[in-house]
């Protein structure tokens, strides 16, 4: 792969991660809007109670959000190590073609072009004709 096609990759996952943040980010808002519905009723009662309660569930959505990014790293983070073991595999295929071709380019250079053998046999054999002599093919 080239290094376009790599950058186009981390473009892609980068895309990826900022729309799943902001899809996780809508859903937190849409649960804080029900818990500050909630938490309004419950503040007409025992204020005192209440910031007790408001701690906890700030707590629990705090965890949760850790947990949801934390897995949403996860996942990035186990498919850049897949990414990082094909691209080894591609290098080792890539370095293998450039042998390869070298090799050939070696070898081409050293074989005459098939016009040129032909001309060669042509004028070859004009000059056997011319001095009468004949060599077994």
């Amino acid at each position: 792969m080239k290094k376009e096609d790599l950058q186009q990759i981390s473009d892609l996952l980068d895309q990826k991660l900022d729309q799943k943040f902001k899809e996780n980010n809508e859903v937190l808002r849409e649960e804080m809007k029900e818990n500050n519905e909630v938490l309004r009723e419950e503040m007409k009662g025992n204020n005192k109670s209440l910031l007790e309660k408001v701690d906890e569930k700030i707590d629990e959505k705090i965890n949760e959000l850790a947990i949801m990014i934390n897995c949403g790293f996860d996942g990035v983070n186990e498919r850049f190590e897949k990414v990082d073991e094909r691209f080894d595999g591609i290098d080792e295929r890539l370095n293998f073609l450039e042998k390869g071709q070298e090799d050939i380019r070696l070898k081409l250079n050293n074989v005459a072009y098939r016009f040129e053998v032909v001309e060669l046999e042509k004028r070859v054999e004009h000059v056997e004709k011319r001095l009468n002599i004949q060599f077994s093919r």
